[in-house]
């Protein structure tokens, strides 16, 4: 006998892999797959299969869709069991699935889709209309405040694999007396009958709202500032910083804008940004604004580094053989063949903090040592370096060539620059 399956997993490459693994076995074929939680109805509703797999968190809100999907469909398909995949090494997440009295449920972390048969006996456990949850989840469970003697002999039989047949075996009776005890563990666990079950799974839904929040935060807010305002909410407040500034720009950015359609236009410069967004994170930088084509980043805030003169320099050199890469891999679109960067750096005291107003602030950095940075990007030619003496000094830089004094804009005293060689430091 086949058992038909569906499958909820909203990330690609994990949906494909589960698939293909589930299609080797000879018992158990996947015939629909969703991205998420509305499509996951549907596709329950379209093909009434005899399991679910689904993830825990899924579109839209990424909140707790997995636990709310598998009640929704054990209410309105009682003979379609659902394997719930988690993330989250947690035991109360088991008891939100569990303790509202379904059986033909599982829990079980996604570590285990690759370690042996974990998923395929969970599979075959609810087709049967059991419940599981996984091992080390009931292992833990088994020390919990509100499991008696006999729950901790049901845990530890549950942590050990042992599914209602075996555990039957074991305690001398049925199967549906085993599918009951294990629903009045679960339900006394999340402080008596359904209704704890409800008020244990909006406590968790509100903390995952949170974290989804935070993470929704940090694709419009600098991610160091996200994370610094959670430890240390005064990291916002107006202070005086030595940071290294550095700024990027594409040449030819309006001749490129003209030759291309809006949509090829905006393919091309997000592909170049993201790259060297990319770059900014992996040397220690914050990202702190998106200017058409031109990046703004700074080393030494909001956190401060020590070096953040020698992470500036490293992460422009890395920018320059980032846009190689780029071009040697080709953009695939007409009208592009290759994109040359300048990168211009200074190193200065700044204003750190947030500044705006009208209800809306921002976290940033103004001052002299920022405009000097911007006016040294425009001094660097297409795959150029340049950088103020402040940066050189301090990043101990040794392969340089200067090209003498620059004058900037509303500034009295020239600066002196250099052009790095991209040789490294």
């Amino acid at each position: 006998m086949t058992i038909r399956v569906v499958l909820g997993e909203d990330n690609v490459l994990v949906r494909e892999g589960v698939r293909a693994l589930l299609n080797s076995y000879d018992d158990i074929e996947v015939v629909g797959v969703a991205e998420d939680a509305p499509s996951l109805l549907a596709a329950a509703t379209e093909h009434v299969p005899d399991v679910v797999v689904t993830d825990i968190k899924m579109p839209p809100s990424f909140q707790l869709e997995g636990i709310d999907c598998a009640h929704t469909i054990r209410d309105e398909y009682p003979g379609t069991g659902v394997v719930v995949l988690s993330a989250h090494d947690d035991e109360e997440y088991a008891v939100a699935l569990l303790g509202q009295g379904h059986s033909g449920l599982a829990y079980l972390l996604k570590d285990r889709i690759a370690q042996g048969d974990e998923l395929v006996r969970a599979i075959r456990e609810v087709h049967a209309g059991g419940s599981a949850v996984d091992p080390a989840i009931a292992e833990r469970l088994t020390g919990s405040r509100h499991a008696d003697e006999e729950d901790r002999h049901v845990l530890d039989m549950m942590s050990k694999g042992m599914g209602y047949v075996e555990m039957a075996e074991v305690l001398g009776t049925t199967q549906e007396a085993v599918d009951r005890r294990v629903t009045e563990l679960f339900q006394r666990m999340a402080g008596g009958g359904g209704g704890g079950a409800d008020e244990l799974r909006k406590l968790h839904a509100a903390v995952v709202e949170s974290t989804a929040q935070a993470d929704t935060l940090k694709a419009y807010v600098p991610q160091q500032v996200v994370a610094g305002l959670a430890a240390d909410a005064s990291i916002a407040e107006q202070r005086e910083l030595e940071v290294t500034v550095l700024f990027s720009d594409i040449r030819g950015f309006s001749t490129l804008s003209e030759r291309l359609g809006a949509r090829d236009f905006a393919d091309v410069i997000g592909r170049h940004l993201q790259a060297m967004a990319e770059c900014g994170a992996a040397h220690g930088g914050t990202i702190d604004k998106f200017q058409g084509d031109a990046v703004m980043a700074v080393f030494g805030a909001p956190v401060p580094i020590e070096d953040h003169a020698r992470c500036a320099v490293e992460c422009a050199l890395a920018m320059q053989e980032r846009q190689d890469q780029l071009n040697e891999a080709g953009w695939g679109i007409d009208g592009v063949d290759t994109l040359e960067v300048g990168v211009g750096l200074n190193t200065g005291i700044v204003m750190a903090g947030a500044i705006g107003g009208g209800g809306r602030l921002e976290y940033t950095v103004i001052g002299d040592a920022v405009n000097v940075a911007q006016r040294l990007q425009s001094e660097a030619a297409g795959g150029e370096i340049v950088a103020a003496a402040s940066t050189v000094t301090a990043a101990g830089v040794t392969d340089a060539e200067s090209i003498g004094l620059r004058a900037v804009k509303g500034r009295e005293e020239p600066v002196e620059v250099y052009r790095l060689r991209r040789t490294g430091i």
